[in-house]
């Protein structure tokens, strides 16, 4: 029989690997997103490309039953909730921080953001036409965001 040890060792291990198999799973949001049935999915999964595109250390995965973006920590997640338009919330880890600075990391000129709160952003899309206006504004967003995702090594 294996020591105590060996087996919380086994343990962490394995939770470990089903951690980073979390936010490294683009077959798993695949697969999510082929099930969903929204109006928008299209533009969904153009959300989605412009994410991916705007870092190459940016992954995904499911998380709060939606498709998430992870670097360096989690920092942005589409909602899908409202049959009318798609959320698109970008936030600084799964808990809120009181420390965060990205507000004022954030470069927005063309006021895209609306901010429930310091370290929480959203930008909602209503159309496919409305995202392919605003594509370039919210990649370079998303861009930002990793950016101060790494410079601050959020970790959710």
């Amino acid at each position: 029989m294996p020591k105590k040890t060996d087996q919380a060792s086994a343990k962490r291990g394995a939770a470990s690997a089903s951690s980073c198999r979390e936010h490294d799973d683009s077959a798993g949001v695949t697969a999510h997103v082929a099930k969903m049935t929204h109006p928008l999915k299209p533009t969904l999964e153009a959300v989605r490309r412009a994410i991916l595109a705007a870092d190459p250390a940016i992954t995904e995965g499911i998380k709060w039953n939606s498709p998430s973006f992870y670097c360096h920590g989690w920092f942005a997640t589409i909602s899908s909730h409202k049959p009318t338009q798609l959320d698109v919330v970008f936030f600084c880890g799964a808990k809120v921080r009181s420390d965060c600075t990205v507000r004022e990391a954030i470069n927005d000129p063309d006021g895209l953001l609306t901010w429930p709160s310091k370290d929480r952003a959203l930008l909602s899309f209503k159309a496919d036409v409305d995202f392919h206006a605003r594509q370039k504004s919210f990649q370079r967003i998303a861009k930002q965001w990793t950016g101060y995702q790494k410079k601050n090594a959020v970790k959710a």
